[in-house]
């Protein structure tokens, strides 16, 4: 059982998930797009450049770049708003890529490395058993397949259709394969390994990001 203070908290991050992906909608799909669906583009951007800034060796220096970074975009407000559209299919493209390519990565160094296997640890308290490992490495191998396919149908879309049908691909359709994907891994996880100790959706992705803390 969560506590009221986590649900508070899933609740937020779900309005404010739903808030990003509603504005990416809206300004792929309008040929004017308000000012604040820029700055919410911008920002897991500048987020990410502050965090960065924020940890580098020479700080005041980096922070001085993105203080300079932030003047010029509010400079040229007007041509990032006739362009805003590639800000979000950068974002969204960037990170299916990026996510492939992590999930990727960890499948060459046998089934205990596979990134699915390293987060199945973080739950499970007692040792994998052969089984499980390979299991968890077919679910890393279906995880780094997916995010591929979903960043080359982003770029196919984003060229070669209108851009409300990428906008609807990449801000509305994508969260609903991500659920797809979640409750099919468990549902397959119940059937393809039973009477064993299984674990929810929501402790997958707390696991996750447990272990991208450490990393």
């Amino acid at each position: 059982m969560i506590s009221i203070r986590q649900a508070l908290r899933l609740a937020l991050i779900a309005a404010a998930g739903a808030v990003y992906l509603g504005l990416g909608y809206l300004a792929a799909a309008s040929d004017h797009p308000p000012v604040i669906a820029l700055v919410v583009g911008l920002a897991p951007l500048g987020a990410a450049a502050l965090a960065l800034a924020w940890k580098a060796r020479a700080r005041a220096a980096a922070l001085t770049l993105c203080a300079v970074g932030a003047v010029a975009i509010a400079l040229h407000v007007d041509q990032l708003l006739s362009h805003v559209a590639w800000l979000f299919f950068m974002q969204h493209a960037g990170a299916m890529a990026l996510l492939g390519i992590m999930f990727g990565s960890t499948l060459g160094n046998g089934h205990a490395q596979a990134l699915c296997s390293r987060i199945a640890r973080f739950l499970l308290p007692t040792p994998l058993d052969a089984a499980y490992l390979h299991y968890t490495w077919k679910v890393t191998v279906a995880w780094t397949a997916f995010f591929f396919a979903s960043a080359v149908l982003s770029v196919l879309l984003f060229f070669l259709a209108p851009l409300a049908v990428w906008s609807a691909f990449a801000n509305l359709l994508t969260p609903v394969l991500l659920g797809v994907m979640f409750a099919g891994e468990y549902l397959i996880r119940l059937r393809a390994l039973p009477n064993r100790e299984h674990f929810s959706i929501a402790q997958t992705i707390q696991a996750y990001r447990a272990y991208a803390r450490r990393r």
